[in-house]
């Protein structure tokens, strides 16, 4: 397929359910059909996808879950010209199931998920990378012995599950606590990396890297914790050409080294005066609003960069730096459930606000954003005459969000004896 006439129609399968994946796919010619979870099986899909295109499984990560589904619709992967997945989660399983078709390989798909093993591909590549060590039972954090550190789940996002230690006795009381809990492994230790973490989001066709963006987290995202906000002000290509470079060539050396060919990746790092330390890396669009951040700031489009590798289609890459310089914002609350906060049309009213998206819905309930930084009820792009300014806004709009966001904490309950007195 990927040597043949560019304007036949492709037939894709989308494994794992992605609305903008379905559109750039579409706005290119291909006909799609996806492997989703039962709950993303709703109206929203049904006004994208019609039933003869959906294959709903209750865990669209499964592959026996996805064989089966496809068995059940008389369909096969011989159907198709292209298996792909836009999802994180779903990545090795559309690498298993679509064999060449998918454009990857299985191992590959792995480096881009299991934190252990890309790692170990990054420190074998002699890029910097922290220290880091397979734990299995929490007993083993006593062997490592860095006062300060990190505990990573090995393949999960957003921080869900991550624990850190800021000296010998919260690391002794971390295992223990993991140990009275029953928790088990295996997670990545890693040595804690000082410096100010930057996300490189970018574009690779042929193992080379075409497109580099930079952003800077407003606070390391580990900051949540201690009730930090998520936000990212773009680092502006024509006033840091210097960071820029040394960011391409990370990437680049970073993406030959997890065997990531074509496509797109989000990438983090730590940047300690001249040099970058390699935080971690997925094969796919950043999360919140990143994307359309990028698009303001760059005027390209992920997505559609994304679809153009999956189809075999050339980069129709035309980077053009906007004056401005952009942020994003995860617009959160307290943990609980949500009866009421500002809508879209008051938040895009907001001093630079040029894009405004919230995906919560009152009565919602919200997890702890200090747990999650995906625990959030909208994000907005925000722009400004210089990263301080943005910064700025970006600070002032999560906090009036917050503000004036009102949450009650989860129903007790009912029980039969209390229903009954």
């Amino acid at each position: 397929m990927r040597d043949g006439d560019p304007a036949r129609r492709r037939n894709a399968l989308l494994i794992g359910w992605r609305p903008d994946a379905v559109r750039a796919l579409r706005r290119l010619g291909a006909e799609v059909t996806c492997v989703l979870a039962t709950s993303d099986d709703t109206a929203d899909r049904a006004r994208l996808l019609d039933d003869a295109h959906t294959v709903p499984v209750r865990d669209p990560s499964s592959t026996e879950e996805t064989l089966a589904g496809l068995e059940r619709f008389e369909l096969s992967v011989r159907d198709f010209d292209v298996v792909c997945s836009q999802f994180e989660f779903t990545l090795v399983n559309a690498a298993v199931v679509g064999g060449p078709r998918s454009g990857t390989t299985p191992r590959d798909a792995l480096a881009l998920r299991d934190k252990d093993l890309q790692k170990r591909r990054i420190r074998d590549a002699g890029l910097p990378v922290a220290d880091f060590r397979l734990i299995v039972h929490p007993a083993e954090l006593s062997g490592f012995h860095y006062p300060r550190g990190v505990l990573k789940p090995l393949a999960n996002s957003a921080t869900r599950g991550v624990h850190a230690w800021h000296d010998e006795r919260s690391r002794t009381a971390l295992a223990r606590s993991l140990a009275a809990e029953g928790a088990l492994g295996p997670w990545l230790a890693e040595e804690w990396v000082d410096g100010p973490e930057l996300h490189v989001d970018g574009v690779v066709r042929g193992g080379q890297v075409l497109f580099t963006s930079v952003g800077r987290y407003v606070q390391n995202v580990l900051a949540i914790r201690d009730g930090g906000i998520v936000a990212s002000v773009m680092e502006h290509p024509r006033h840091r050409a210097d960071l820029y470079a040394r960011a391409h060539a990370v990437a680049e050396q970073a993406m030959k080294a997890l065997g990531h060919h074509d496509g797109v990746f989000h990438m983090e790092v730590f940047e300690q005066e001249d040099r970058l330390v390699f935080g971690e890396c997925g094969g796919r669009i950043p999360g919140g609003s990143f994307d359309e951040m990028i698009r303001l700031q760059h005027g390209v489009d992920l997505h559609e960069e994304w679809a153009r590798a999956v189809l075999g289609l050339p980069p129709a890459l035309a980077p053009e730096p906007a004056e401005e310089w952009y942020g994003d914002v995860f617009l959160a609350a307290d943990e609980g459930v949500l009866r009421s906060f500002p809508g879209e049309p008051e938040v895009a009213a907001r001093d630079g606000v040029r894009h405004v998206v919230l995906t919560a819905r009152p009565g919602d309930f919200l997890g702890s954003g200090r747990q999650a930084s995906c625990a959030f009820v909208g994000t907005a792009v925000v722009a400004g005459q210089d990263a301080e300014l943005t910064g700025r806004r970006l600070k002032d709009l999560a906090h009036w969000f917050a503000e004036h966001t009102t949450v009650t904490a989860t129903p007790e309950p009912t029980t039969e004896g209390a229903a009954a007195s």
